[in-house]
């Protein structure tokens, strides 16, 4: 097998099981199957299994245990915000209702601080994004992301208005890998007052954020900024 079409396998059955954790597929309760049942079920080596469930032990889902085998880790909870999934797919999954009131859509050269954080260069054109996301009727979060127009290419007002990730995934067909993030309490904008319904000043959530493709490439910078009351966020931290 081609080295790129290994990693491509390893990374797909990654996602495939990332996914049957997070729907319940595998019972807390039991071990998962071992590396021969799962290489026999995907088509692969055992390798390449070891390799996708190395990445899920890091991503703290799984928990290895010796001589017994690996085992589903208890996640907090099952509605909890799963940030790479985008703001729409994270309220639909809540049975929520999402709307998003676009307040800029443009396309603008890259500053030093922003080629510095999307490794780009000055100059570079990106999309520069404002959106109020309005959950259940009650503005909830106003996000400023940037995306360079050469990896998120054909980014329409249209998409902008709905969900980029899912334009992103579904149309033009790449792969959210991982981020990193820095959370953050700062003091509210004019703008966040008027649109977030907050006194100037008062505290919000900043949520700053660098999402990576599967190939390493950068295609979001963000800074979202939420109601201290109506945020929530989780994660799994594990010892390397």
């Amino acid at each position: 097998m081609r080295l790129g079409a290994d990693v491509i396998k390893y990374l797909d059955i990654y996602e495939t099981i990332k996914q049957r954790i997070v729907d319940g597929y595998y019972s807390q309760k039991d071990k998962m199957p071992d590396g021969t049942a799962l290489a026999k079920e995907f088509g692969c080596s055992e390798l390449t299994i070891k390799k996708a469930l190395d990445i899920l032990v890091k991503d703290g889902l799984v928990v290895r245990k010796r001589g017994s085998g690996s085992f589903i880790k208890r996640p907090l909870s099952s509605l909890a915000p799963k940030h790479l999934y985008g703001t729409t797919a994270n309220a639909q999954h809540s049975n929520q209702k999402i709307e998003t009131k676009v307040l800029n859509y443009s396309v603008e050269p890259a500053g030093s601080h922003l080629a510095d954080r999307l490794n780009c260069e000055e100059g570079d054109m990106l999309y520069y994004v404002i959106r109020v996301r309005i959950v259940d009727g009650v503005p909830h979060i106003l996000e400023y992301t940037y995306m360079p127009i050469n990896i998120v290419t054909g980014l329409s007002y249209k998409h902008v208005e709905n969900s980029i990730y899912q334009y992103i995934t579904d149309d033009l067909g790449l792969k959210i890998h991982s981020s990193t993030m820095e959370i953050t309490i700062g003091a509210a904008t004019e703008l966040e007052s008027k649109e977030l319904h907050l006194g100037i000043g008062e505290n919000i959530v900043n949520v700053e954020q660098i999402v990576y493709l599967d190939n390493g490439d950068i295609f979001e910078y963000s800074n979202s900024r939420s109601l201290c009351k109506n945020f929530k966020f989780s994660t799994n931290f594990v010892r390397s």
